[in-house]
């Protein structure tokens, strides 16, 4: 049986079917992790209300107000939910609800 490739030296020889299936590898794992980057950059950009938020990980707004001043304890830790004040309610980034229903366990 032949092998997908041999090495002399500091020189290695490739089958050029192993080549492309190599390749086809490489480029789905950039398309995945750029896939995933575009993700993060858009959850930055969508801003929630604290309805919104509350909606999303199934608390009420009372709680999720509770979670940005008071925090919640995890593992000994207080975790905050981070949010910008505006008026009278806040606004959260999707990205950082995302990472406080991680921390929680949420999914």
């Amino acid at each position: 049986m032949e092998t997908d490739y041999s090495i002399v030296g500091n020189t290695i020889t490739m089958r050029l079917d192993y080549m492309d299936k190599l390749m086809e590898k490489v480029t789905r794992l950039a398309a995945d992790a750029a896939v995933e980057k575009y993700k993060e950059e858009m959850m930055k950009d969508e801003k929630l209300t604290c309805n919104s938020a509350s909606r999303k990980i199934g608390v009420s707004k009372a709680t999720i107000i509770r979670y940005i001043t008071n925090g919640k304890k995890v593992g000994g830790r207080t975790v905050r939910l981070k949010a910008t004040r505006t008026g009278r309610d806040y606004i959260i980034s999707r990205l950082d609800l995302e990472e406080f229903k991680g921390r929680l366990g949420i999914k």
